[in-house]
């Protein structure tokens, strides 16, 4: 399997690893190793050399006295004067073992973006941290780079299961109190109970001058509510339970929760917020390179 990366890049194969820093050095290496060299540079940087124009470059890195002397692409190349610190806060809570099917629970979906992520934050020379909540921070390691890190942080999420009931506020409020560096706030979870006092935790972020970028991981099932036959439901947080058919609550159900999407959409639009909202059963490759986007428009 090491030797075709792109293959975990289909969530049914990622389903059956649990191995995060196999997954995260795997994916990472072949295939953001192909991605434009500009997206790991970091927020300060000092110009070190330049290197020939490939197609696809940001064009914003072209020297453009050296292309009137010479009629010539040089692309500058950039080394970082400051590490950053990039904050990766997991929701575990229960709602996140759901598992449709693709077979792929959402919180192992999530699990693998984070690896990833930390693993190329560290490769970048930056500082990266982690925390797991529901109702209470579970686990949380210390932003940093050295040797080891992603290893303790891979080793965090292979022990974390999902679990209890949602507390954003709580937790928001109690990391934005300890996150006392400005970096990146990368928050992984699927947002299904999000409330005024959530929203108002990530404004705390906001206040401390993070930039934050909201990955929410939802299944087929609760975008697209495709249930054929009387189906029972059931809260995985409170045990509530209603058995229905699906075409009689369809409708109900996508324009209620549609407008749950919008409300969040716009509030981090407003905010200035990046958000992306990914299926489970979507191809890696495209989460990865939402974040690197984002990383990218945060120089």
């Amino acid at each position: 399997m090491a030797n075709r990366p792109a293959q975990f890049i289909d969530p049914a194969v990622l389903a059956k690893v649990d191995n995060y820093s196999f997954l995260a050095r795997t994916i990472i290496e072949g295939f953001v190793a192909g991605l434009h060299r500009s997206l790991y540079h970091g927020f300060g940087s000092e110009f070190v050399q330049y290197r020939n124009y490939s197609e696809g470059d940001d064009l914003k890195y072209v020297d453009w006295k050296v292309f009137a002397r010479h009629d010539k692409y040089q692309m500058k190349v950039f080394q970082e004067e400051t590490n950053t610190n990039c904050y990766i806060v997991l929701d575990v809570s229960a709602s996140m073992e759901y598992t449709g099917s693709h077979g792929i629970s959402k919180l192992h979906y999530a699990k693998i973006i984070a690896a990833c992520i930390a693993y190329l934050v560290n490769r970048q020379g930056d500082n990266v941290g982690f925390y797991a909540y529901s109702d209470k921070v579970h686990t949380g390691v210390a932003p940093g780079h050295r040797s080891g890190q992603v290893h303790q942080i891979c080793t965090e999420l292979s022990r974390l299961k999902a679990g209890g009931g949602c507390d954003h506020s709580v937790v928001l409020n109690y990391l934005g109190e300890s996150f006392n560096r400005r970096g990146i706030v990368v928050m992984i979870s699927d947002f299904l109970d999000t409330d005024t006092d959530m929203l108002k935790g990530l404004r705390h972020f906001l206040f401390a001058h993070h930039d934050c970028i909201l990955f929410q991981v939802l299944d087929d099932d609760e975008l697209d509510f495709n249930f054929k036959s009387t189906m029972r439901f059931v809260d995985s947080e409170t045990g509530a339970e209603i058995t229905t058919s699906p075409d009689i609550v369809r409708r109900e159900y996508l324009e209620r929760f549609g407008r749950e999407l919008e409300e969040l959409q716009l509030f981090c639009s407003r905010s200035n917020i990046d958000y992306h909202q990914l299926r489970s059963s979507q191809p890696l490759a495209a989460s990865l390179a939402a974040y690197l986007n984002r990383r990218e428009k945060f120089r």
